[in-house]
């Protein structure tokens, strides 16, 4: 007599242990690969774990299972995903992984503090399991060359990281009494960042900066054409990060996401420099900035 397979089954006796340590592993390699700057060997190793099982399992269980946004419907209207789908999903991984083609995203308004909306484009479920894929074989190649004062959306950092700096360096016997602060604001991060920024610091091999770009194409403004990143989208926070890194240099800041307080010391070339921070941020991004003492 033959039984069918129970997909229920074998997902709950998935050993999630393993597999995340698995991914860890490869993970601290290309970590070290790129501090090492031996760039050659972070992309093998960036390839080795994109084709891993471990780190296609992760994915998908991050997405269908522990995300808070799980069940939110891409354009095809699918909110969850029975357990055959999910394996199914893998295999689609498995095969498409390296030529992935993303769908249309869904726009969901969302209501802001001043009256206005912005536009959430959420990927179907099937897009952002290719996604959190790729930020998987991503995020250590770049978590190696990120400024130390970078706080948002990064791996074991939090604000209240970023508060706990900030009231080390502001409190007043921390190097006098007289601070001037500077609070710098991204007007439309993710809409506004230009593509070519995110592709050009892109560390992985050529075949997946092809399908990041496809990726950034599909939630595209046709009125910008080469700008943006889908707000919806798993790895746009991770894109972003990719893009700004290295603004931090413009004085004594701290950064999280797409604002930054920066404390210039007074009378300096640096607090001159600040008061037009147009001419220290390069193009993709536009800067509102207030300053306070």
């Amino acid at each position: 007599m033959v039984h069918s397979i129970s997909y229920s089954d074998s997902w709950r006796d998935i050993n999630w242990k393993y597999h995340q340590k698995v991914v860890f592993r490869l993970q601290k390699r290309i970590f070290k690969a790129v501090r090492e700057e031996d760039m050659a060997r972070a992309k093998r190793l960036q390839r080795l774990l994109l084709s891993s099982y471990s780190a296609r399992m992760i994915a998908i269980r991050q997405v269908t299972q522990l995300n808070k946004g799980k069940k939110t419907a891409g354009i095809d209207g699918k909110k969850a995903l029975t357990h055959r789908e999910r394996f199914a999903i893998e295999k689609q991984l498995k095969k498409h992984c390296k030529d992935w083609f993303h769908q249309g995203l869904r726009e969901i308004p969302i209501p802001k503090k001043d009256g206005t909306k912005r536009i959430l484009k959420v990927p179907t479920i099937a897009d952002r399991c290719w996604q959190c894929l790729v930020k998987i074989v991503l995020e250590p190649a770049h978590e190696a060359t990120f400024h130390a004062r970078s706080y948002g959306f990064r791996p074991g950092r939090s604000a209240q990281d970023c508060q706990k700096i900030l009231q080390i360096n502001l409190r007043s016997y921390a190097k006098g009494i007289n601070k001037r602060v500077l609070e710098m604001d991204i007007q439309k991060c993710f809409d506004r960042i230009a593509h070519k920024a995110i592709l050009d610091r892109l560390i992985c091999p050529e075949f997946l900066i092809n399908s990041i770009h496809r990726c950034l194409k599909a939630g595209v403004n046709p009125e910008f054409p080469e700008q943006g990143t889908p707000q919806g989208g798993v790895c746009s926070p991770l894109l972003a990060n990719i893009a700004l890194n290295g603004i931090e240099a413009i004085g004594q800041s701290v950064r999280y996401a797409d604002d930054m307080v920066v404390r210039p010391e007074r009378r300096t070339v640096e607090w001159e420099t600040l008061k037009t921070p147009q001419a220290s941020v390069q193009q993709p991004v536009s800067v509102h900035s207030r300053h306070s003492e």
